[in-house]
């Protein structure tokens, strides 16, 4: 079967086959986490589309890898209301929750603010102005990956393929999250916001691991257009952990904010 789309949705109702292009860098069987992620902030949305509700947050706690194959996505209403609605998200494979958090969605509204209220950024330099990504240095290999053949990403300022604590990115999620559907806004930030921690890594690839336990995207507003820009910081600590903070852009500026722990050790 020809490979076009990170899922492809099965007989089951919430059941999907996750594609080699959800493929991560840790694990040839196990996805990366920008794909799962996606597919939960997808079964938000969902829950919210009735009453014009946008995804303004969600927060996963990440239990095992995903492999690759057929999963289960599960989202259900926890706090209702038509302003703010909560609900629960997960994952199951193999008789395991391996994704599980929580995600807040709000009304859509039109509100008449002050003057100079609004804070007012620079854009970062635009993926035009991008560096091509050197795979070799990063996610080396022929077989189809998120990172690597799923995404299309330019570095403005350090990058995957470069060691440092910053770097600025674009990415573009080049094909449909679900077969069949067109990608929502908030699904491409969400899927883009877990590379923070690819793109800005002080120990290296192969030496280290450097993997988040959770994703945490907070959104503003919803981002405008394909290209999704990380601003990220990672720092690390003896004590075998790491953080990344990672501002999120798009063409008109910053729009939202993601977090994530990880686990570090040597590899």
């Amino acid at each position: 079967m020809e490979t076009t789309a990170i899922a492809v949705p099965l007989e089951a109702e919430g059941h999907f086959e996750l594609t080699g292009l959800a493929r991560g860098p840790w694990q040839e069987d196990a996805a990366h986490g920008g794909a799962p992620a996606g597919l939960l902030a997808r079964a938000a949305e969902l829950l919210g589309a009735e009453d014009d509700l946008r995804l303004a947050s969600i927060s996963l706690a990440f239990n095992g890898p995903v492999t690759l194959g057929e999963l289960e996505v599960r989202a259900e209403t926890v706090k209702p209301g038509r302003r703010q609605r909560v609900v629960s998200v997960a994952i199951d494979s193999g008789g395991r929750t391996l994704i599980e958090g929580r995600a807040v969605l709000i009304r859509r509204g039109e509100v008449d603010l002050p003057d100079g209220v609004k804070v007012v950024e620079q854009p970062f330099a635009g993926p035009e102005k991008g560096r091509p990504i050197e795979h070799e240095h990063w996610a080396a290999g022929e077989t189809d990956a998120f990172h690597r053949t799923a995404n299309t990403v330019v570095a403005i300022e350090g990058g995957p393929d470069r060691i440092g604590t910053q770097g600025m990115v674009w990415i573009r999620l080049d094909y449909p999250l679900v077969a069949g559907e067109a990608l929502s806004a908030a699904q491409r930030a969400v899927a883009a916001a877990d590379f923070g921690n690819g793109v800005a890594h002080p120990v290296g690839w192969g030496e280290y691991l450097f993997i988040n336990c959770d994703l945490n995207v907070s959104l503003l507003r919803e981002p405008a257009g394909e290209w999704i820009g990380l601003e990220s910081r990672t720092e690390v600590d003896a004590n075998g952990s790491g953080l990344t903070t990672t501002r999120l852009h798009d063409e008109h500026g910053h729009f939202g904010n993601a977090s994530q722990i990880l686990f570090v050790d040597r590899a």
